[in-house]
C-alpha cells in the first residue's frame, strides 16, 4: 500500500490551473467545469493530477470506470485505488488489495452530529476526555475511518454510519464484526486526519508527498 498527497495551493494560480488542467483526462475535464465552486475545481483536478502521476510511476495505460457501487478502478489493472480530499489536500491510496481512504480538515465539532451517526460507545470514548482539541481529533479520527471502510467495501455513505461500529480500546482500531480490515490512522499538518482502511494482508506502507 502506498499513499500519495498532493497539496492544492499552487493550483489557485490561474496559470498554472490553466496549464495544468491540460493535463487531465477529457471525463476529467467535464466534470471541473461542472463544479461550481474554485475550491471544488482545484481539488478535482488535483485528484486528476494525482491519478496521471500514479499511472506513470506504475506504468499504467489503462482507463478508469466507476463501477455501479460508485467506486472507481481502472478497466483492466488489478491494482485498486481510492481518493479522498478536503480542504488543500487531495490523496490516493494505491493497493494489490481493495483499499478506502477519507482525509478530513477539522472543523468545529458538533456533538449533535456525533450522537446521531455514531454507535454509544464511539460517542463515549469521544467524550471520555475533557479536552475540546482531543474531542475534535477523535470525532474526526472515528469520522475518517467509517469514511474509509465503507469505501474500501464500495458502499460509501448508502449505509449508515452507526450500523457498524469501531472497536477502540486497542493499539489500533478494529472494525467490529469484520476482522478481515486492518486501519491506518495519521495526520497531515495540525489540522488533517487521514484514515486508511486496507486489507489485513497488506503489510507494506509508505507515505509521499507529490508536487506537480
Amino acid at each position: 500500500m502506498k499513499i500519495f498527497y498532493f497539496n492544492i495551493t499552487p493550483l489557485r494560480n490561474k496559470n498554472i490551473f490553466a496549464e495544468k488542467v491540460q493535463e487531465v483526462s477529457p471525463e476529467r475535464l467535464e466534470k471541473i467545469q461542472r463544479l461550481k465552486k474554485s475550491d471544488d475545481k482545484f481539488r478535482c483536478l488535483g485528484a486528476g493530477l494525482l491519478i496521471n502521476y500514479v499511472k506513470k510511476i506504475y506504468g499504467i495505460d489503462d482507463d478508469i470506470m466507476i463501477a455501479k457501487n460508485g467506486k472507481p478502478h481502472f478497466t483492466k489493472e488489478k491494482m485498486s485505488f481510492n481518493i479522498s480530499h478536503s480542504g488543500n489536500y487531495v490523496v490516493i491510496a494505491v493497493s494489490e488489495y481493495n483499499i478506502g481512504i477519507d482525509i478530513q480538515r477539522m472543523e468545529k465539532r458538533n456533538s449533535l452530529i456525533a450522537e446521531k451517526n455514531f454507535c454509544a460507545g464511539e460517542c463515549a470514548y469521544i467524550n471520555e476526555i475533557d479536552n475540546y482539541e482531543t474531542k475534535r481529533q477523535r470525532f474526526h479520527e472515528i469520522w475518517t475511518i467509517k469514511e474509509a471502510y465503507l469505501k474500501n467495501i464500495g458502499i460509501g455513505l448508502r449505509k449508515p454510519l452507526n450500523s457498524f461500529e469501531i472497536d477502540l480500546s486497542g493499539k489500533s482500531p478494529k472494525i467490529i464484526d469484520n476482522p478481515g480490515y486492518a486501519i491506518l490512522q495519521m495526520k497531515l499538518d495540525s489540522m488533517y486526519v487521514i484514515a486508511v482502511c486496507a486489507d489485513v494482508r497488506d503489510k507494506e506502507f509508505c507515505i509521499q508527498e507529490v508536487e506537480i
